[in-house]
């Protein structure tokens, strides 16, 4: 979730003609279909249950959820994650963001962000459920990452590629960038693991701002191609959340971009070979276009019953607005055929 955006919740319409004058175009597909809920959506989690229910995580509202029988949905809204709020206390207008979702030991984790716009002393929470349906969440309290002036502690991603793999926690936004660690073996505190960068850029953009690109919400995906097995990193990169008056220069506004190494904590590289941590690397997986502008706050699943790789983000339509609560749930598929994922029909 982009901790800078000053015009979240500025309302505002714009036609599509008007709109697509300042958007870039692209041979991009337009998002499969959803039904259901699938607006007010940002930094969407999403996960399958054993039972073949879809649980879908998202900002606002202390963590919505929403369930669904198919990617596609119909998605229904259920309630809040944490009805209540954190046991985390940060400041009295803190919010909660970003929300990391997966299966493992028999029940679900949820790391969520306690923050608010332009705060850095955020911390992640994680809660717990057996089901993951709501009202079953324990919730534990930070995970204790230590704090500091490099990087802003939200945006969480729990990776681990098998039950006896060592795991791989990846978090930041603003600042230097994006960050991992290491979880302890209850996936509840942090290791005691230095942090170190993974994916940042130092370059500023031409629409006026006093700070980098923003680099953000990374999200750790592997996928074997060619009988070489890479580690995606896929983040959030552009400014999030602009008023329909106020729309960042085409290309500088949100979009959703990767990087591969062949170990997970890298180093990452683009599809250039630029180093994501110091070479300002990034290869563009999604950007606006037609009636989808800023896609991002993403993350990666296989959808079973097509045997496909999904990515799923948030994203605005023109026709609709731009206000924070317009924004909707959309994903696409990807081809990794090349190594390198394509979003595809």
């Amino acid at each position: 979730m982009w901790d800078l955006r000053k015009t979240a919740i500025v309302l505002g319409l714009l036609s599509v003609s008007k709109a697509l004058t300042f958007r870039q175009t692209s041979s991009y597909p337009p998002p499969e279909p959803c039904t259901g809920n699938c607006t007010f959506i940002h930094d969407p989690s999403v996960v399958r249950r054993s039972d073949g229910t879809w649980l879908r995580f998202s900002t606002v509202g202390n963590i919505a959820v929403a369930t669904a029988p198919a990617l596609t949905g119909p998605w229904t809204y259920r309630g809040a994650l944490l009805p209540q709020g954190s046991t985390i206390k940060l400041r009295d207008d803190q919010e909660l963001w970003a929300p990391d979702v997966f299966f493992s030991n028999g029940q679900f984790y949820a790391y969520y962000s306690v923050s608010k716009s332009g705060f850095q002393g955020s911390e992640v929470g994680v809660a717990t459920s057996v089901t993951g349906d709501v009202g079953t969440w324990t919730d534990h309290g930070s995970v204790g990452v230590p704090k500091s002036t490099d990087y802003n502690i939200i945006d969480p991603n729990f990776f681990r590629e098998c039950d006896t793999c060592d795991n791989v926690w990846t978090f930041g936004s603003a600042w230097q960038g994006v960050y991992q660690t290491s979880l302890s073996s209850d996936f509840l505190k942090w290791s005691g693991e230095a942090p170190h960068q993974v994916a940042y850029n130092s370059s500023h953009p031409a629409h006026p701002q006093d700070y980098p690109s923003i680099t953000e919400g990374g999200f750790l995906f592997w996928w074997e191609v060619s009988g070489t097995k890479y580690y995606y990193l896929f983040f959030s990169s552009g400014a999030c959340c602009n008023a329909a008056n106020d729309l960042e220069a085409p290309g500088d506004e949100y979009k959703i971009m990767v990087c591969r190494a062949t170990s997970p904590t890298g180093p990452f590289v683009d599809a250039n070979g630029k180093n994501c941590a110091s070479g300002n690397g990034g290869t563009l997986v999604l950007g606006s276009h037609g009636n989808v502008y800023a896609p991002g706050g993403q993350g990666v699943i296989v959808d079973p019953a097509v045997n496909r790789v999904a990515l799923y983000f948030h994203y605005a339509n023109p026709s609709i607005g731009y206000a924070f609560n317009q924004f909707l749930f959309g994903f696409n598929y990807l081809d990794f055929s090349s190594g390198w994922p394509v979003v595809t029909a």
